[in-house]
């Protein structure tokens, strides 16, 4: 029973350096392609800097495409958390609350989120706007929580159709998101853009009194 025993412990070891060594590449990884972009990115790259081999990338996690899915599958799972955040009826504080939330996580792993973002757009992950569990309906599903509580609470007048403040609110967090993952804006300046155009958006379909706040609040970013 003993050499069992010890048989058995040496592979739960082995499995736990693995883990632990596949997760240092795999942060590695991260670390590339948010530096260089993903199309610069290459697995011999990873190899070197790893101080690995080149079989070994490849035994740990297969090919170039498989580390783009592995990103993608870890940034859905982290961004539906933010996604499931309680409707806010004012158009102010779920604007600030929503943007503040999205920054608060992009920096705690500033270089995964940037990576898997730049992963997703080559994956063509934001091209499916059909599925039911697509990226984009996802989104969409969290503009929407801004949009309708502010117009059941009568801080929107319901003169623009609501599909179409929905997408213009998407609309300012991708624009802010691009301009962010591809090195233009840092984060400070992503906060303040997709507040001030979330904003600016609201203000369109205000009431008097909730535009003149907005107008307010804009004098402040």
């Amino acid at each position: 029973m003993k050499p069992v025993r010890v048989k058995a412990h040496g592979n739960v070891t082995r499995q736990a350096n693995k883990k632990l060594r596949r997760e240092r590449i795999f942060n590695i990884a991260k670390k590339l392609i948010a530096l260089k972009g993903f199309d610069e990115f290459t697995i011999s790259e990873l190899a070197e800097e790893a101080g690995v081999s080149t079989p070994t990338i490849h035994n740990l996690f297969g090919k170039k495409e498989d580390i783009a899915d592995e990103l993608v599958a870890e940034l859905i799972l982290s961004l539906q958390k933010v996604m499931s955040f309680k409707p806010i009826s004012d158009p102010i504080e779920s604007a600030s609350y929503y943007v503040t939330s999205i920054i608060s996580m992009y920096k705690d792993k500033e270089n995964f989120y940037r990576s898997a973002y730049m992963a997703a757009d080559k994956t063509g992950v934001f091209e499916d706007r059909e599925s039911v569990d697509s990226f984009y309906k996802q989104s969409i599903k969290i503009a929407e929580h801004c949009v309708i509580p502010a117009l059941e609470q009568g801080f929107l007048l319901g003169n623009i159709d609501k599909k179409i403040l929905t997408r213009q609110l998407y609309q300012c967090h991708r624009i802010g998101r691009q301009d962010w993952v591809y090195g233009y804006i840092n984060l400070d300046q992503y906060h303040d853009q997709v507040l001030e155009a979330m904003l600016m958006a609201y203000a369109t379909d205000a009431s008097p009194e909730c535009h003149q706040r907005i107008s307010d609040k804009l004098k402040s970013i």
